[in-house]
């Protein structure tokens, strides 16, 4: 049984607005919390919620910091990730794709990614933004 909260509801509403982006918990509790008073049971209600699979936790490489993306119950460890450096949105790839990379590069590499693993490059949006700059100082 899970335990429902209006501070859990909004929680939860606030990455639903948003699925395709992740959040560090400091600006969650900046949106969720109006006076900034109760920031530790919003990292009680986000560390539930990525138990109960509806948030992936995400480690920024080399660094401490982590940030959280919806998922909505969606098996983050079955499949690879995208992770834009430029915008931070995560694009989750479809098994089939994931799968077919994985045994890629265990054949030709020897190499065996771990599970759910983020590959960082920039998405189609933020190249596209970089070469419009480019163009515009050229």
């Amino acid at each position: 049984m899970t335990y429902h909260t209006e501070k859990k509801d909004r929680v939860l509403a606030f990455f639903r607005e948003k699925p395709d982006e992740a959040f560090p918990i400091e600006q969650v509790c900046r949106a969720i919390l109006a006076d900034g008073s109760g920031k530790s049971s919003v990292y009680r209600i986000v560390s539930g919620l990525v138990d109960e699979g509806i948030l992936c936790k995400i480690s920024e490489p080399n660094s401490r910091h982590c940030s959280y993306q919806y998922v909505g119950g969606e098996h983050c460890a079955e499949h690879l990730h995208l992770k834009c450096v430029g915008c931070g949105r995560l694009i989750h790839l479809d098994g089939r794709t994931s799968q077919t990379l994985e045994k890629q590069l265990l054949s030709s590499e020897n190499f065996e990614l771990d599970e759910g693993a983020r590959l960082f490059g920039k998405c189609a949006v933020c190249r596209h933004k970089c070469k419009s700059l480019f163009a515009k100082s050229e």
